[in-house]
């Protein structure tokens, strides 16, 4: 689609025009789910991105253009992971479970069953990892790493200054590099004892 009829949607969608929105959803679901699972794991990303569609719905009309509708669509999503995931860790501690979410899988993985069990395994292994991020730092570096925003987009969905954001992104990456190394460091340990 071209951005000037990017633009039209969200016009036509906040005019009322429900087929409009219907694409919309249409064509920026994955986008959203996307980022909802990468910030809050398999399950609540539904739910999350739910809600954001829900919210996008309510204020489609405040969109003005400035941006593309998808850098605004990113600014609700990550909002909206990042409140559902405070909610969350204000009703509860969050206490290992053995339950880890999976990000998708790549295609042609299932030609290859040893090359999928171990993208499966390095999935696992990278949830587990930025489980251990803190949110606002997740959040900058799935935006930036894994969606392949510019700083410049990332400050902007999190409503931050550049500098915030390429911080928060440093943050992000040092804080999963050491919770990887101490996960393959506890995965040596087993492994000794098991032997």
């Amino acid at each position: 689609m071209t951005a000037a009829g990017e633009h039209n949607l969200p016009g036509r969608a906040a005019s009322g025009d429900v087929d409009a929105f219907a694409r919309l959803v249409r064509e920026h679901s994955a986008l959203v789910y996307r980022v909802a699972l990468r910030i809050l794991g398999t399950e609540d990303a539904q739910d999350a991105s739910q809600e954001v569609w829900i919210r996008v719905w309510r204020s489609i009309g405040n969109f003005r253009g400035e941006s593309a509708f998808s850098t605004w669509l990113y600014k609700i999503t990550v909002n909206t992971c990042l409140s559902a995931r405070r909610k969350e860790q204000g009703m509860r501690m969050r206490e290992f479970d053995g339950e880890f979410p999976q990000l998708p899988i790549q295609p042609g993985g299932e030609d290859d069953p040893e090359a999928a069990i171990l993208d499966g395994e390095r999935r696992d292994e990278l949830v587990r990892a930025l489980e251990r991020v803190r949110a606002e730092h997740r959040a900058a570096l799935v935006l930036r790493h894994m969606e392949g925003l510019s700083y410049a987009e990332v400050a902007s969905i999190l409503d931050v200054p550049d500098g915030t954001a390429k911080g928060w992104v440093s943050r992000g990456r040092a804080a999963l590099l050491v919770a990887l190394a101490e996960g393959a460091e506890i995965e040596r340990n087993l492994d000794g004892e098991a032997s």
